[in-house]
């Protein structure tokens, strides 16, 4: 209980910052690409606008499910301080793109969308089934190995990428794809050394044993 109250503040500021940003991307999407920095802006396709703001309103509704329902783990302000301005960074550069980008809505696109959709399905779907696990009282203290995670070590992470890659896709240009691949490096240089070492001291020769036979981000490559 602790735990939970500690993280609450941090959570909330996360969750304030993306609402700020989602309402903010679909008001630039909706009426401010023609009318703020005095019409001038290109514009891109209604289409390409309409799904840029699908996207941000489902990847916000994911967070808040993942963050207050699926985790429950200790979020604490370090990492509130270092998620929440970085998911402002990203709405709001898919909703400049998305809402400027003047190419037509074309099959990158619609595979962009089949990748968000997929992305979003890994990320959620392992955190669920790590979560049951979690919940029965048998497990307390042993590794999750099964499901997703026995295809590789960290799905969510690799769920996030190809989400926000498809995310970009739809966005339109090359700087939102640089903001994917830049969440891709951060994971693979960052994020995934700091928390295999955790899990290697925490559980000691069952993540070491679990990591000899399983990828770590990239199925069948690392």
């Amino acid at each position: 209980m602790e735990a939970a109250a500690a993280s609450s503040a941090p959570k909330h500021l996360v969750t304030a910052l993306h609402v700020g940003a989602v309402a903010l991307g679909i008001a630039f999407l909706t009426t401010g690409v023609h009318e703020w920095f005095g019409g001038d802006l290109p514009v891109a396709d209604p289409l390409r606008r309409w799904l840029t703001g699908l996207l941000a309103v489902v990847y916000l509704g994911r967070l808040l499910i993942t963050q207050y329902v699926m985790v429950t783990r200790p979020f604490p302000w370090a990492e509130a301080l270092a998620v929440g301005p970085w998911v402002v960074v990203l709405q709001l550069t898919m909703a400049w793109f998305g809402g400027t980008t003047q190419a037509p809505v074309d099959g990158v696109v619609w595979v962009g969308v089949a990748l968000y959709a997929l992305g979003s399905w890994l990320n959620t779907w392992s955190e669920e089934q790590r979560r049951r696990f979690k919940k029965d009282p048998a497990h307390r203290g042993v590794l999750f190995t099964g499901g997703l995670f026995s295809v590789v070590i960290h799905p969510n992470y690799l769920g996030d990428t190809l989400l926000f890659t498809g995310f970009a896709m739809v966005a339109g240009g090359w700087w939102p794809l640089l903001a994917a691949a830049i969440m891709a490096a951060s994971f693979a240089f960052g994020h995934i050394p700091r928390l295999d070492a955790h899990l290697e001291e925490h559980y000691g020769d069952a993540f070491r044993e679990y990591a000899a036979r399983t990828r770590r981000y990239i199925p069948f490559v690392w």
